[in-house]
């Protein structure tokens, strides 16, 4: 591949924890050149944790005391070299530091800054301190997640790495503007609004009839059969989500259950909703004595919707996956092999862009302050005994 999307395009990402080096990781993998400015005076907790392998590829890594005066100079000639300036901070630190938008336009007035938060940088709530989990407690998620009659479930980390997709849509759309106009933009996005938007029919539901979604577990509001039944083995299951009548016919047939065809319980889709817990007993009774992956290819086969509920391991292994590719090797800084998730996305057929390992902190000091920045390197030596690099 000749040229990746974002060649030319640099990041100076101030990001930390998981949504913003989310982003500046899919932006690297786009070509763009990130180099994520960070600290020893207050290191981002994430980069001790396993995630940083992967969250942390395709960048360059700077250290730079921003508390500092000199530090702060830096930041701002470094900026005056970029295209885009990403943080996330809570509200009102970026300013504090002396690296708003406001002052960001005076160094370079076409510059994109993209800021996100729990809640925005606006509203009486914008200072809440607010985490994925807990986002997903007070955008409507969790009550919308588990089981009837169960407490509302958190249901995992999953709302930064989708903000941090959505961050990638935002600065590529800023971008074009930019090449198009030669117009700067300044991006306020809120993790919260960012999650709820991803609620369209329980809020179209109250909007319209005042109605509270309940949890569901794994049924669907309109579809049955519709859920995970169990397969041969422990804690072994297939997912299988019928939408017509051709399917639940092919489902029927199939599992050798054709008696139920004329049953008036399940003639039409609103019989089989309204019955859905005697037919998902009638269907566990039979998937419970058959092999998850060949039940899957059988029910494929017939043009029903399935696939076996895969653990982690047997998601490594999977054949589909291996074929193209999805899996790579990375030799990290530590010496040691990694094989990590590669992107879900082909360019030109061919892989999906450039990856490199995650940098060790303060790595590409040399390269930053001497090469870009054109410091003579006794002067980058003071600034780093001033404790300015740092």
């Amino acid at each position: 591949m000749d040229k990746l999307p974002l060649d030319g395009v640099r990041i100076a990402d101030f990001s930390w924890q998981i949504a913003g080096p989310t982003c500046t990781r899919y932006l690297g993998i786009m070509g763009a050149e990130v180099i994520r400015i960070e600290s020893n005076r207050r290191p981002d907790p994430y980069r001790e944790r396993s995630i940083s392998h992967f969250i942390n590829q395709s960048k360059k890594s700077i250290t730079l005391n921003l508390g500092h005066p000199k530090g702060l100079e830096l930041a701002q000639r470094l900026i005056g070299l970029s295209d885009v300036v990403i943080e996330n901070f809570a509200p009102g630190v970026i300013e504090r530091l002396g690296l708003g938008y406001q002052e960001l336009r005076q160094v370079k007035p076409e510059i994109i800054m993209l800021s996100s938060a729990g809640l925005g940088h606006s509203g009486p709530d914008y200072k809440q301190v607010a985490y994925g989990t807990l986002i997903q407690c007070f955008t409507g998620w969790s009550a919308q997640q588990g089981y009837p009659g169960h407490e509302p479930d958190i249901g995992g980390i999953w709302t930064d790495p989708v903000v941090g997709m959505l961050e990638v849509f935002l600065i590529n759309a800023a971008l074009h503007r930019c090449w198009q106009s030669g117009q700067g933009q300044y991006i306020d996005l809120s993790m919260a609004e960012a999650t709820t938007m991803l609620l369209p029919e329980a809020a179209l539901d109250y909007s319209m009839n005042q109605r509270v979604q309940e949890p569901l577990g794994n049924h669907h509001p309109a579809y049955a059969p519709h859920g995970n039944y169990p397969c041969r083995g422990e804690d072994q299951w297939i997912g299988i989500a019928v939408t017509s009548d051709a399917q639940w016919q092919a489902l029927c047939h199939t599992l050798g259950l054709a008696v139920l065809l004329p049953d008036p319980r399940f003639t039409d889709a609103l019989s089989r909703w309204r019955n859905q817990d005697a037919l998902d007993s009638l269907l566990a009774g039979v998937t419970r004595q058959q092999d998850g992956l060949e039940l899957m290819e059988r029910l494929q086969k017939a043009g029903v919707p399935a696939g076996p509920a895969m653990s982690v391991d047997q998601l490594w292994r999977s054949p589909h996956l291996r074929q193209r590719g999805f899996f790579q090797t990375y030799q990290g800084q530590d010496g040691k092999s990694r094989e990590l998730p590669a992107t879900p996305w082909r360019l030109d057929g061919e892989g999906g862009g450039s990856m490199t390992a995650q940098p060790v902190r303060g790595e590409h000091n040399a390269y930053v302050f001497e090469e870009l920045l054109g410091i003579p390197q006794p002067e980058v030596e003071a600034l780093v005994e001033e404790q300015v690099i740092y």
